[in-house]
């Protein structure tokens, strides 16, 4: 990693801390009706990222969380969630958004890169607008995190490269005089997410060709294997014997403690 890529990470970091950006944070995004319908977007392509899983995860952790923009959402569709994120300031917003008294467990400062819970506390990890601003270097070890502290998946919305957008965006660059943004292929995506031991199981698009907004579900390549394995397993099963077999497993919430 470049010293300049590490410096912009850390102003980044910086920058969610500060009490001004966070009291602007939801108007300078999420005021008005376009981005109103943003969110539901966004939260569609979530659910759908996740497919028939949704209805089996009860509980999330969101992180970073930043001002709770999904609480509400969360809270609607029956789920419980903790709200993780490095900014104090942050967190204070999230504590006051819609849904968050009657759905949260709580609210904990955390780094994304050390996350302070044991191995599969929740169903999912959840984290938007976050992983694009993270240093390539630095997201595989990042998503392993993520993944470890996840039962079932991890959800999260990337920026990629095929939209009309970032075709122009090198001759806008030149003109404005500002750093291209980094945009991802569907290769690289894969191969920053196999890097944590990740599979990729599903892409929601945003707007395809106009928007670079992905919201992809992503499982540990272990538990892919497993599930291959079982379902190969199931199939014959079933193709010797008719008498059906009652399942024991468990998808209640456990709590496990946090990690030491």
């Amino acid at each position: 990693m470049s010293a300049d890529d590490l410096e912009r990470w850390r102003a980044k970091q910086a920058h969610y801390q500060d009490p001004r950006v966070v009291d602007e944070y939801d108007a300078r995004r999420f005021s008005g009706a376009f981005s109103a319908r943003s969110t539901a977007k966004k939260w569609n392509a979530i659910r759908r990222a996740l497919g028939p899983e949704f209805e089996r995860c009860d509980t999330f952790l969101d992180v970073p969380c930043g001002t709770g923009r999904f609480a509400g959402l969360l809270e609607a569709s029956g789920k419980r969630f903790v709200a993780g994120d490095l900014s104090f300031e942050m967190l204070r917003a999230a504590r006051g958004a819609d849904g968050f008294a009657r759905a949260a467990f709580g609210a904990v400062r955390c780094d994304a890169a050390r996350l302070p819970f044991a191995d599969a506390s929740f169903d999912v990890v959840l984290s938007v607008r976050f992983l694009f601003h993270v240093p390539r270097e630095l997201r595989p070890a990042i998503l392993a995190e993520m993944a470890r502290v996840a039962r079932r998946a991890v959800v999260v919305d990337v920026r990629h490269k095929y939209t009309l957008g970032a075709w122009t965006r090198p001759l806008r660059a030149r003109l404005t005089g500002k750093r291209v943004p980094y945009r991802a292929s569907l290769a690289e995506l894969e191969a920053d997410f196999a890097a944590a031991g990740l599979v990729i199981t599903r892409r929601a698009w945003i707007a395809p060709f106009f928007s670079e907004k992905l919201v992809v579900a992503a499982v540990r390549a272990d538990a892919s294997s497993a599930s291959a394995s079982n379902a190969a397993n199931a199939s014959t099963s079933a193709n010797s014997s008719n008498t059906p077999k009652a399942s024991n497993a468990n998808d209640g919430y456990e709590p496990r403690g946090t990690k030491r």
